[in-house]
Order: C-alpha cells, then structure tokens, then sequence
C-alpha cells in the first residue's frame, strides 16, 4: 500500500512539473533547458550527500551510468514534445510507460513479476490514451510515434533499473544524485543554454522542485514495491494535466475522458488489489 501512496503523490507532482515545464518552453528553446535543469535537479538533492552511505562496486556503477543514459535519452523525446504539444499531450509517455515497465520487470525481476499488474498497466495506458486521442495536432505522426515510444520506453526501463539499484542497497541520494549530475554533464556539452538567461534560475528552481520531489517519491515508491505498481500510479499523470487544463481554458473534458477515467479505475483498482504494501 506505501508503495501505491507514493506512486499517486508522484503523479501528482509529476503533473505539476508538466504545467510548469511547458510554460518553459514559450520562453526558452526546450533543448537548452535539459542540461541546466538535470544540474538544478541534483543541487535539490546533493546537500544531503555527506550524511548517507554510498556503494561503490562494477554492478552499481554500471547501473548509474545505464540510469543517466535512460534518462538523457528520454528528456530529450520529452522536451521535443512539450516544445510542439501541450502538457497533457506530452504525458502520453507516462501512459504507456507501465507497458515496457512490465515487459522489463518480467525478464529482470521475475520474482516481483505479477501477471495481473500487466493487465493494470494496459487497462490504464487504454484510459489515458483513449482520453488523449489527437491531442498532438498537426504533428507528423512518426515523429510523435517515436518520441512517445523513446519515451515511454525509457521511462519503464528506469523504474526497473531502479528497483535493481534498490535490490543493491543503493539509496535515493546517491541514486538521484549520481543520475542527474552525469545527466547534466551529457546534456549541457550536447546543448548549450546560450539562450537560458541567469534571470531564468527561480522559474528553473521551482520547476526542479516538482521533479525532483516526483522522483523521489517513485524512487522511495519502488524501493517499497512493485516498479510495475509505481510506474502503472504515475501513468495517470495526464488526466491530472487534462484537468487543470480544462479548468483553465474553461473548456469541458471530452466525453471519452469518462470512459478512459472508468479504465483508470479499473486499473488501479487491479494495482491495490495486487500491490500486498
């Protein structure tokens, strides 16, 4: 059940950062912002790097350095998107992300494997997406196609990479910190924020502060759990984001929003009745 709990918060927190950061983009090229936000990402964190214990071994190492990859790779197909559709269009990644979660935990935690969280994770990424629909426009499809599949695919391996580092004894400050630094050394020598003013730094902040705290909570949430329970909690981000949306442009959800809400009960309902923490 903790597990359940803090695959929700993050969802939540995971919505909030996606409001804010498509805000970013109207200001800033989306590109240049990765580097600086990732470094931003793991100042949050890094005071309290002293004061917890680190595990330094090949099979640790190799799991940070796989950890920074995965997510170089996704907030690149992430920030394209939010650079070209709106916040909720964007978070069709963190819909479809339980699916490659669940393949990924089948093949590298077959013990913590449950057949009936596949069934969540699908019934939720059909909700999500259903309510979604076009919600990318004029895009060309492949381009959307791929940058949701990088995406979404990144994001499912992650959580398991997680768990791994988290069957290891490695902890969320060294886990967080060590993925988000060699991030941003990646990102800000593949993009430089030449257009990203200092006077930009209290919005970036803000923004780090959701993340993170998102993060962390699906890092805590999977160190409790199932990745696959965490990853199918956090995949009900875009309704959150189709919310806030439809609160601000004073427009009505569309109808197929119910029934996809409907398919995210269900879904959950499947991930409590089966998470056992």
């Amino acid at each position: 059940m903790i597990a359940v709990v803090l695959g929700s918060l993050a969802a939540v927190a995971n919505a909030s950062q996606a409001l804010v950061s498509k805000r970013l983009t109207l200001r800033y090229p989306a590109r240049q912002l990765i580097g600086v936000l990732f470094a931003l990402n793991c100042l949050v964190v890094l005071p309290f790097a002293p004061f917890v214990p680190w595990h330094w071994n090949e099979s640790t190492v190799a799991l940070h350095l796989v950890s920074a990859a995965l997510m170089v790779v996704t907030a690149i197909a992430v920030w394209d998107m939010f650079d070209q559709g709106a916040a909720s269009s964007t978070t069709t990644a963190s819909a479809l992300s339980p699916i490659p979660a669940a393949f990924f935990a089948a093949i590298l935690l077959p013990g913590a494997f449950v057949p009936l969280q596949a069934v969540a994770a699908v019934l939720v990424t059909l909700g999500v997406l259903w309510a979604l629909g076009g919600a990318f426009g004029e895009v060309g499809r492949w381009w959307v196609i791929w940058r949701v599949i990088t995406a979404a695919g990144g994001h499912g391996l992650l959580v398991v990479v997680t768990k791994l580092q988290a069957d290891m004894n490695v902890g969320v400050v060294e886990t967080y910190v060590v993925r988000t630094g060699l991030a941003a050394i990646v990102t800000l020598l593949l993009f430089l924020p030449r257009d990203v003013p200092l006077s930009s730094a209290p919005r970036l902040f803000i923004r780090s502060l959701l993340v993170t705290t998102s993060f962390v909570l699906v890092i805590l949430g999977v160190q409790q759990g199932s990745p696959v329970v965490v990853q199918t909690l956090v995949a009900t981000t875009p309704l959150f984001v189709l919310a806030v949306e439809s609160y601000r442009t004073g427009t009505r959800p569309p109808r197929r929003a119910l029934g996809a809400a409907l398919l995210v009960v269900a879904g959950v309902a499947i991930v409590l009745a089966t998470s056992g923490t």
